[in-house]
């Protein structure tokens, strides 16, 4: 029975791994070990998986959640004075007025900017004449306008009273919308309509424009002339600006100025620029002086609305078309002697920029005024920049407040003798 013990293996086949094991170390300088894979742990492939969960919500939920609160801000921050009105070709664009005329006040806000930049100025006009302020076509609540030969009825082709075969006799029955969008003789057309075929505005009209809107001031008194008696100008694009030697504008322009507006419309279409206002990140575009809580809280919706960002870049882009058109209307017509001008400037553009374009901004302004207004009271407010408006509303008040009385005093009956 001993015998037999020792002759019989050990239980469950240990000395066959031991075998093995000899065999491999053995062997080991001969054959190559096999390449050994380690698996992922499972937490790392839960952590990735989480990670790009929350990489497309950050992707996904910031351009729906800003659409939704458009849709909302849109109904509630629209001034309940004004009014969308229909300027043809199935356009509306907002309008809002106040106060007794005539004359009226028409405000033309600065390039790329709303009518909520007359907030200060339009309230102190209206406690004695009828002042209206608007948006311009594609900004604040004013629809953009669509693409103009394209919309024309078959077989019509758009007049135009801009052309060269045109008298400039100022007519008001155009038979549909006239020149490319977002430029100078568009705004006039659209501007046109809007103050008499659409809302008919009591005449004469007094015009405050600030930069564009100065220029489309100008571009509808030329056409117009017998519809206005006066002009009060803040800080007017000169159509020379970027003829400058170092081309100092037309690089701040185009180089920085366009470029930053369009990165603003793209990240209002992700969303991303209402997820900055909420940091504190962005501040919305109207600081200069303090303004009410309806009035910011618009501006910030504003800078969330990629249409109307879109109108602020293609503004902003066309203005060399602006300028060529206004320099050719200037050939053909020149300001009537009877319509009073007033230009306001401050002491620079904006002490934010570079002397260089301050410089170049005051002397393009100066051969403006030389060439264009020899006979206009130019008034240069100190401390005043770009911002006028918001920082100076007085000034601009009272020059305005001028020409109402100077007209009102014509307009009443003379004494008997």
């Amino acid at each position: 029975m001993s015998a037999r013990r020792r002759t019989r293996g050990p239980p469950s086949g240990r000395p066959r791994q031991v075998e093995q094991s000899a065999e491999s170390e053995s062997g080991g300088e001969e054959t190559a070990e096999p390449v050994s894979v380690k698996k992922s742990p499972p937490g790392l492939w839960r952590t990735l998986r989480g990670s790009l969960k929350y990489m497309l919500l950050l992707i996904i939920v910031p351009p729906f959640m800003n659409y939704a609160a458009l849709q909302k801000e849109h109904q509630e921050l629209q001034p309940p004075d004004g009014e969308l009105y229909d300027v043809g070709w199935g356009r509306k664009m907002f309008l809002m007025c106040k106060g007794k005329g005539p004359p009226t006040v028409v405000m033309d806000a600065p390039t790329g900017m709303t009518s909520d930049v007359w907030a200060l100025v339009w309230p102190k006009i209206a406690k004695h004449t009828r002042v209206c302020i608007y948006d311009r076509a594609g900004l604040g609540f004013s629809e953009r306008p669509s693409p103009r030969n394209a919309s024309a009825p078959p077989g019509e082709e758009v007049d135009s009273d801009f052309s060269e075969d045109s008298d400039f006799s100022g007519h008001s029955d155009f038979s549909g919308p006239r020149g490319q969008p977002f430029t100078a003789e568009s705004m006039v057309d659209d501007l046109h309509q809007l103050i008499t075929s659409s809302s008919q505005q009591p005449k004469p009209f007094i015009f405050v424009g600030a930069e564009l809107g100065a220029v489309v001031s100008q571009f509808y008194t030329l056409l117009f002339d017998s519809n206005v008696l006066g002009l009060v100008l803040l800080n007017p694009l000169p159509e020379t600006l970027f003829e400058s030697d170092q081309q100092h504008w037309s690089q701040y322009w185009f180089g920085q100025l366009v470029p930053t507006y369009q990165s603003l419309q793209l990240g209002a279409a992700l969303g991303l620029t209402r997820v900055g206002l909420l940091l504190g990140v962005l501040k919305q575009p109207l600081t200069a002086a303090p303004l009410n809580e309806t009035v910011v809280n618009r501006q910030k919706y504003l800078l969330c609305q990629p249409r109307h960002l879109s109108s602020v870049v293609d503004e902003h882009f066309f203005i060399n078309e602006t300028f060529s058109q206004m320099g050719t209307v200037r050939m053909l017509r020149s300001l009537p002697s009877n319509v009073s001008v007033t230009v306001m400037t401050g002491n620079y553009y904006d002490e934010q920029l570079p002397s260089s374009l301050n410089k170049a901004w005051a002397k393009a302004q100066q051969d403006l005024i030389t060439r264009s207004f020899p006979k206009a009271q130019h008034i240069v407010v100190n401390g005043a920049d770009r911002n006028m408006p918001l920082t100076a509303p007085d000034a601009v008040v009272e020059q305005v407040l001028k020409i109402v009385r100077h007209w009102r005093l014509k307009q009443a009956p003379s004494a008997p003798k």
